[in-house]
């Protein structure tokens, strides 16, 4: 019952607050569903890995390649 999130944009995209605005908009898209979290892997040279954690995914596990990460919500 973990939604799992999926995001990417065009690399000409990048860097203008885009991304970070599209995944607070899915936070609070599933938190109103009333969902206690969420989560997602990511790879661990992905540019995104910071905002993620700046959203407050936490890492939970890991592999050679990627952080598996998850998200409370704070109800």
């Amino acid at each position: 019952n973990t939604p799992e999130l999926a995001i990417s944009l065009y690399q000409k995209y990048r860097g203008q607050g885009i991304g970070t605005a599209m995944m607070k908009r899915m936070l609070e898209l599933l938190k109103e569903k009333g969902y206690s979290k969420t989560s997602l892997a990511v790879q661990k040279d992905n540019y995104a890995f910071k905002m993620y954690q700046d959203l407050g995914f936490r890492i939970i596990c890991e592999n050679e390649e990627e952080y598996i990460m998850e998200y409370y919500f704070n109800h």
